[in-house]
């Protein structure tokens, strides 16, 4: 019993949860002088429970804290965070990182190094950017979560395209495809009110690892049907210059086939998708095949012109969001490697495209035309 006892020495290096202070979300700015500005979303604990929680301090009626720090790296703005933190900092629970734009335009390879090098950091959390600092984002107090870091992380995954630390490195490290990120925006949801909530705004394009430019969401919609995964979502197409239908998207599907002709890459695009119906500001009556061809002819139309704007922004930036080089290298892999590989840059702007879309409404709703109008058959 001794002889155990010796290797029985316990919990020596414990970590009591009441001093760590776990990061939920954090946000990354490049200031004007240079350095770096890293902010931490902690939560406090004596606020979760109600006004009757036990433990430390408040601030005010939120249930989060936000500090931030500025140092010359990440690492040293942590310390100087750490230096005035009464809990160890504790980053392994954080599911969102938030860039502001600044930093983005000056590249992510540098301060992003501190997040993949160290254990800790998880390369599963989400990256999203911001207009303005991202500080300002983080501060944002939503009121269906308790902190905006969690409201952020159920919006990536419902209304954007997810990009992941792990996605965004593959990306800036793939020949032939560029990084996208999704865009949020702190936007005040009353006239009147105090509290501001946290509204997905678009995509932004990069170039390597630097920000060339952010697309609103409707010029981002033609990114969705090149991803592995579809989300669905709601598009509005415009019939004439008075009626409109508004459209969800449930599923797509898309089919790349790159041709070299002479010497120019030329891609052929098969689309097909999914819609229902969920808005009709038409005097179409869907009981009429007639109506639901024309539907689904102009719905077609519009998503051919939602690949187009991507497809032409490509070439205009000789930024690739969509992955053309990776397509072109997966079907021709040795005139990839000779030609293309280290010029692809330079061959964006004279690639040729035709795009084929096909749409099929699958649900049209409850009724057969717009309840409220009259039918143009009596």
């Amino acid at each position: 019993m001794l002889f155990c006892s010796v290797l029985l020495t316990g919990c020596w290096d414990r970590r009591e949860v009441n001093d760590i202070g776990f990061v939920i979300a954090m946000s990354i700015d490049k200031e004007g002088d240079g350095k770096y500005r890293l902010a931490v979303q902690v939560p406090l604990v004596s606020s979760l429970g109600g006004p009757s929680g036990e433990g430390g301090g408040t601030s005010g009626d939120k249930s989060f804290y936000v500090d931030s720090a500025v140092g010359k790296t990440i690492r040293e703005a942590y310390g100087i965070l750490q230096s005035r933190m009464s809990r160890l900092l504790y980053f392994a629970h954080y599911r969102v990182v938030i860039l502001g734009e600044e930093l983005a335009r000056n590249g992510l390879s540098n301060p992003l190094d501190i997040v993949t090098r160290f254990p800790e950091h998880r390369l599963t959390s989400f990256v999203v950017i911001t207009k303005g600092k991202g500080m300002d984002l983080l501060s944002a107090q939503p009121q269906f979560e308790r902190f905006s870091g969690e409201a952020l992380r159920e919006l990536v995954k419902s209304v954007t395209i997810p990009v992941s630390m792990k996605d965004l490195a593959q990306m800036a490290n793939h020949k032939g495809l560029d990084p996208f990120l999704p865009v949020f925006e702190p936007v005040q949801s009353h006239p009147k009110g105090k509290s501001k909530e946290v509204e997905a705004m678009g995509v932004a394009v990069f170039r390597k690892d630097k920000l060339i430019k952010i697309l609103s969401r409707s010029d981002s919609v033609g990114l969705r049907w090149f991803q592995r995964y579809f989300n669905p979502f709601s598009m509005i197409v415009k019939l004439n210059s008075n009626e409109w239908i508004n459209t969800e998207v449930l599923r797509g599907e898309t089919k790349i086939r790159p041709v070299i002709k002479q010497g120019r890459v030329h891609y052929d695009i098969h689309l097909k998708s999914s819609i229902v119906i969920t808005e009709n500001m038409t005097t179409l009556n869907f009981d009429n095949e007639n109506s639901i061809d024309l539907m689904e002819k102009r719905v077609s139309e519009e998503i051919e012109n939602k690949i187009k704007i991507i497809l032409e922004h490509s070439k205009a930036t000789k930024s690739d969001p969509i992955g053309l080089g990776m397509v072109l290298a997966r079907h021709h892999p040795k005139t990839w490697k000779t030609t293309y590989r280290d010029k692809w840059r330079d061959e964006l702007p004279d690639i040729t495209y035709t795009i084929h879309s096909k749409v099929q409404a699958t649900n049209i709703g409850q009724t057969t035309n717009n309840i409220m109008k009259e039918d143009p058959r009596e």
